[in-house]
């Protein structure tokens, strides 16, 4: 028996060593292939032999896929957002903060998948943090902003969902590529909101500890009408309401990066010192943009100054636009200078961002009045100038010139000067712009002259008035 006994052990033994042997071989396979394939994944999950080739032959296509699709996943997910939560869209700049912000944790989902990282390993984009933050300053509930997150996990995931049962058959491999997949978001999710909700805390324990709550309470109070005290509301803004102000908005075009709004409230004390002013506020109105105000107890005089100087080194002064009021005096008058930057912003958000520098109310006045309405605009400039309103360049081109040759009272010689083109170019253009319109320009002059006005922004407007913005 004990004989018998050591050979059984024996055969044990020499079967699990050769089984040992073979699964060694087999791990040395995997682990040659790993090398020859790419990096062995960080994620444990995707280390088993199985979910490996899963990944490697489904996950990291579709991952590559989602990554260079991440702009318009992105587009997608903050349109659903915006049905659910119209809350968090007050304007045309918290769409495109919120674009940004959702590209960006799409793409960094998406390489993530790629290579195999680990979820919990991963952090939030920059301009993420500056949202939640700026959440903070705008009084915006922490449930909104995870509403946004739950919708996005629910859109994200569905596109995965569907990427994975195009690119595989029902069966093991399609159920393994869905759990993999559904795993690693639930766990990126989790982890983005973890930190999200950290930020958003930490900013409002230092809001809430600091004086800036009070200020913007009070700017809140001044704006909405709430307070007519200009004496308290004073005190609590630490400024002078009763006195001469001039409202501006300053904004960058762009992700967020951190001191962002620093950089801006930089640029508005540099604008104020650069007029004279003897003291000056800001406000924050989302991660990307400021209103802010300076005052004087003098009036301003017609030459304000917005153009920052050139030892100013900030690496956002590319990017950096400001919209401007009119000067105004008193509670009244601060008001109606914020108000009236509001507008101009507005109007220069329907030009190319490379066309918009300084935006002054003062010249955009009736251009604002104009578009209030998208699309009776867009109506109006269509029905008055026919053909002469079509977006090929040569027609543009026509518009522009009698555009310029009617601002210059008909002058062809300044319309020349200005156009950078021979007086008997303007002729020919202006007679081919009339033959377009189908009529003598004198008729109803005032009109196309507002309807040329408008030609530039058209094609913008015409996506404001399509996208809700």
């Amino acid at each position: 028996m004990y004989s018998t006994g050591s050979h059984v052990r024996s055969v044990i033994v020499a079967d699990l060593k050769s089984a040992r042997e073979v699964a060694e071989r087999t791990m040395r396979v995997a682990r040659m292939k790993r090398a020859i394939e790419g990096a062995e994944p960080e994620w444990p999950p995707l280390r088993e032999v199985m979910a490996e080739r899963v990944w490697r032959n489904v996950l990291q296509p579709i991952a590559g896929t989602l990554r260079q699709a991440a702009a318009a996943v992105a587009a997608d997910t903050v349109s659903l957002v915006r049905d659910e939560v119209p809350e968090l869209f007050v304007d045309a700049q918290t769409v495109d903060e919120a674009t940004s912000s959702t590209e960006e944790s799409v793409r960094l989902f998406a390489q993530l998948l790629e290579v195999g990282g680990n979820p919990a390993h991963s952090d939030l984009p920059p301009s993420t943090l500056a949202i939640m933050r700026s959440a903070v300053w705008r009084q915006i509930p922490l449930s909104w902003h995870s509403r946004f997150y739950r919708l996005a996990h629910e859109h994200v995931w569905r596109w995965l969902h569907k990427h994975i049962l195009e690119e595989t058959l029902d069966g093991p491999e399609r159920a393994l590529a869905v759990d993999l997949a559904t795993t690693m978001l639930l766990q990126f999710v989790d982890r983005a909101m973890t930190r999200a909700d950290d930020a958003y805390e930490v900013e409002r324990d230092t809001w809430l500890q600091g004086a800036a709550a009070s200020r913007a309470a009070a700017v809140d109070d001044v704006l909405a009408g709430r307070d007519n005290d200009a004496r308290a509301l004073s005190a609590r803004l630490r400024y002078d309401l009763n006195r001469h102000h001039v409202g501006i908005i300053v904004w960058l075009n762009g992700s967020s990066a951190p001191g962002s709004l620093l950089a801006l409230s930089d640029a508005v004390a540099e604008i104020a010192r650069a007029n004279g002013a003897e003291s000056s506020i800001t406000h924050p109105l989302g991660s990307l943009a400021v209103a802010g105000w300076f005052s004087s107890r003098h009036e301003f005089g017609p030459d304000l100054k917005f153009e920052l100087g050139e030892k100013r080194t900030s690496v956002f002064r590319k990017g950096l636009k400001v919209a401007a009021g009119r000067p105004a005096h008193g509670i009244d008058g601060f008001r109606l200078t914020y108000v009236q930057a509001g507008h101009a912003r507005r109007v220069a958000a329907l030009f190319p961002p490379e066309d918009v520098g300084i935006t002054r109310y003062q010249d955009i006045a009736l251009t604002a009045l104009c578009v209030a309405d998208p699309e009776h605009a867009i109506r109006f400039v269509r029905q008055t100038l026919g053909s002469l309103a079509a977006e090929d360049e040569s027609t543009f081109r026509l518009a522009m010139t009698l555009h310029v040759y009617l601002r210059e009272n008909r002058s062809r010689a300044r319309a020349a000067a200005e156009l950078s083109v021979h007086p008997n170019t303007v002729n020919y253009r202006v007679r081919q712009a009339e033959e377009l319109l189908g009529r003598s320009i004198d008729e109803n002059s005032l009109e196309l002259r507002v309807a040329l006005m408008m030609i530039p922004i058209l094609k913008r407007l015409d996506v404001a008035r399509s996208s809700g913005a």
